[in-house]
């Protein structure tokens, strides 16, 4: 017969190949997907590279527009301040003179003159000619090329009111002013930043820096645009992520996005792991709990059936003699006996498993518990022919336990011990105190237990891998009880055991002891 976990594990086992559909039915296209997310990750990635490039080019090329229409409204602020006919004749000398008398910089144009509305007058002076002439030609030897409506001088509307419009306000910042207070007055009060996301840097075309946002521990920016505008011409602005670089966030996203679709398996895969071994576990129980069924009916029909046949034949008058009259009256009280136990451990583990089961604990005298148990077994066991060896240690300590409890453990221990014992027929039962720790031992000569095996007897409804064990009716509650009335006394239940060389089971339990009992040992005579 083999075991109920090795038969569930088979693949054979319809109901384990019905669990690994489910498995394979939910986890299969799960890897498949997170393979293809995988797969897509990079594609997702250049995609938010392009909108990244894309949304900062166009974040510099705002910027840029942003500064030219700055410095046009700050010319047309200041030409408001000065008089009409001064802007209209276009002086240079004069327009610093009146510019210092209302407290702007003297130099802050090299140029500032109106073009009225209408065609300007015929009659201009020298000076202004050579200027105009001096205009073009500069414009004729400029190296780069200009783009359609690219002047010399910059020009904007200059307006009375909303209606009127005075003219074309031609201007020119001095370089100086320019580059230093005329960007840092823009990015100071005019510069939108969200979250100061960017940092940007204005610089000369061989590399300069004239402005910076922030401070940045390297030159890798990654958008530029070199001005046009005729106060900026030749200016490169340029512009970063602040935290890092475009490259750098679209690696992190890539890394975070591969974790996460590597996390989401991971916990999918332990899920189902966990499923799968809660199912397995709840069948191998649900097969157990069928074999227990089956071996505490037979329990219960052979004791029953032994009574009934040994009562009904004394009742009947059928037995010859009194001595077999005798014997079958122990045949009764041992078979009745056996009932008893087998009861009380159903009993009691259905209060283990309702967190209803109770212990009285008490001062008692271990050896004396030890005893009564030995005497009240002592005839079955030597009738089955037990070589029956009892060692109890000198001065034994007083113990705070639950007798009841103890005694029933110990019960279970006996019962086992002539269960499973084949060939050599031997039950040794010992009570010795080890520092301060009390140990009964039950130990026997019989099939033993496989090492791998030790831990799991101790678990209800299981029974080891041996041909003795499972032609042995058992209910596999025993060792669960015995475990558990050890672990209530604040103690433990251990075996030691080899296959064919017999086991040793032993209560540890500790010397739990009221102050003025401590030293007061039970002697034994």
């Amino acid at each position: 017969m083999t075991d109920p976990a090795k038969r569930l594990a088979s693949p054979q086992d319809a109901k384990g190949r019905v669990i690994s559909i489910f498995a394979g039915a939910v986890l299969l296209p799960s890897l498949a997907l997170s393979v293809l997310s995988v797969y897509g990750v990079p594609r997702q990635a250049e995609a938010m590279k392009i909108t990244m490039f894309k949304r900062a080019e166009q974040e510099v090329a705002h910027t840029g527009d942003e500064l030219a229409e700055f410095a046009r409204r700050r010319a047309q602020e200041v030409a408001a301040d000065l008089d009409l006919e001064l802007l209209l004749e276009g002086r240079p000398g004069k327009v610093r003179k009146a510019l210092a008398k209302l407290g702007h910089p003297e130099d802050m144009f090299e140029t500032l003159w109106l073009e009225p509305a209408s065609r300007r007058p015929a009659s201009r002076t020298r000076e202004e000619r050579d200027e105009e002439v001096l205009r073009e030609m500069l414009q004729m030897i400029d190296p780069e090329p200009q783009a359609a409506g690219d002047q010399y001088e910059d020009a904007v509307e200059l307006t009375k009111g909303e209606a009127e419009v005075y003219g074309t306000l031609r201007f020119k910042y001095s370089t100086e002013y320019a580059h230093c207070q005329l960007l840092e007055d823009f990015f100071d009060h005019e510069f939108t930043n969200p979250d100061r996301t960017w940092v940007v840097r204005v610089a000369k075309p061989w590399g300069k820096t004239l402005f910076e946002t922030e401070p940045t521990a390297d030159d890798r920016f990654e958008v530029s645009r070199v001005l046009q505008t005729p106060t900026f011409r030749g200016l490169k602005l340029l512009l970063r992520s602040r935290e890092r670089s475009i490259e750098q966030e679209i690696e992190r996203w890539k890394v975070a996005k591969i974790a996460m679709i590597g996390f989401i398996d991971l916990m999918l895969g332990a899920g189902l792991l966990l499923v799968y071994s809660n199912v397995r576990r709840e069948m191998h129980l649900s097969r157990l709990k069928s074999d227990f069924v089956a071996n505490v009916s037979h329990e219960l029909k052979t004791p029953l059936a032994l009574i009934r046949l040994f009562s009904e034949t004394l009742e009947l008058g059928r037995v010859p003699s009194e001595e077999k009259k005798s014997q079958y009256y122990r045949v009764i009280n041992k078979e009745s006996h056996r009932l008893t136990q087998l009861i009380n451990n159903i009993l009691d583990f259905s209060r283990i498993e309702a967190g209803r089961r109770e212990y009285r604990f008490a001062l008692a005298d271990p050896g004396k518990i030890v005893q009564d148990v030995v005497d009240a077994y002592r005839f079955p066991i030597e009738q089955q022919g037990f070589e029956l060896d009892v060692r109890l240690e000198e001065e034994l300590p007083s113990v705070e336990v639950d007798q009841e409890a103890i005694g029933q453990a110990l019960i279970n221990l006996v019962n086992n011990a002539i269960k499973y014992s084949d060939e050599e027929k031997f039950i040794g039962i010992s009570v010795r105190r080890e520092g301060e720790r009390l140990a009964i031992a039950v130990t026997d000569r019989g099939i033993g237990v496989a090492k791998g095996e030790q831990g799991k007897i101790f678990e209800k409804f299981y029974r080891a891998e041996d041909s003795l064990v499972h032609t042995t009716r058992g209910s596999g509650l025993g060792l669960p009880l015995v475990r558990h009335i050890a672990e209530a006394h604040g103690g433990e239940a251990i075996v030691e055991s080899s296959p064919g060389k017999g086991s040793t089971f032993t209560l540890w339990l500790p010397l739990r002891q009221r102050e003025e009992d401590a030293r007061r040992p039970w002697r034994r005579s």
